[in-house]
């Protein structure tokens, strides 16, 4: 009798199952097939996956770019890692045939030519008492600069789990965020996102730290 009400049950659970794939295809096939001006306007309204998108079309191919400039792969990623932090951070209004590619390109180019002048600068120049150039890449360098690195450790402790796991890594290893993806089994992306979010959580944080000390 028992073995008659699991058969029974059973067409009902894959009909689920299969009901979860449907979604999960139709879900995927949603970002795939839409245009790079609503990728972008759906990461305006906090949407990851709209950015991981964007992120997997370009990726590559700004990698290749920008390598074309500085003579090195990994010298390029970290000019593509920037170019992501600066998407998230102030995504453009206004795109050229609905099409993010030119100002990814454009961003790129800028910042692979700039970084290319500062490593020469920095292989000629033997001032040690020249600051160094600020790393824009690290969504952290701004509240590095201006706070104490022992405070900021404590306000991490304040995070989501999923937003402290990539925090963590980038303050104790100074883990890359390729290497992050890989350790938290995330896109790259998705480590990018929430470091984003983290830094806007912890400057309200440090911000309520200020008031009351």
């Amino acid at each position: 009798m028992r073995q008659d009400t699991t058969l029974e049950q059973r067409p009902a659970t894959i009909a689920r199952t299969d009901s979860t794939c449907l979604l999960d295809r139709a879900g995927a096939d949603r970002l795939t097939e839409a245009t790079d001006k609503r990728l972008v306007r759906w990461m305006r309204e906090g949407d990851t996956a709209a950015f991981e998108e964007l992120f997997v079309r370009y990726e590559t191919r700004l990698v290749a770019y920008a390598t074309r400039y500085l003579g090195s792969v990994d010298l390029a990623r970290d000019v593509c890692q920037e170019v992501f932090v600066k998407l998230i951070n102030k995504p453009p209004r206004v795109l050229i045939c609905d099409s993010i590619g030119p100002w990814l390109f454009r961003v790129t180019r800028n910042l692979a030519i700039d970084k290319r002048r500062r490593r020469k600068f920095e292989i000629h120049e033997e001032d040690t008492d020249i600051p160094e150039a600020r790393d824009e890449g690290d969504p952290l360098s701004s509240l590095r600069e201006r706070n104490d690195i022992e405070v900021i450790r404590q306000l991490v402790q304040d995070l989501p789990k999923d937003l402290r796991d990539v925090v963590e890594l980038r303050i104790d290893g100074d883990v890359p965020f390729k290497d992050i993806s890989r350790i938290l089994s995330i896109p790259q992306g998705t480590a990018l996102w929430r470091m984003h979010r983290a830094v806007e959580v912890l400057r309200q944080l440090w911000r309520r730290h200020e008031a009351q000390v």
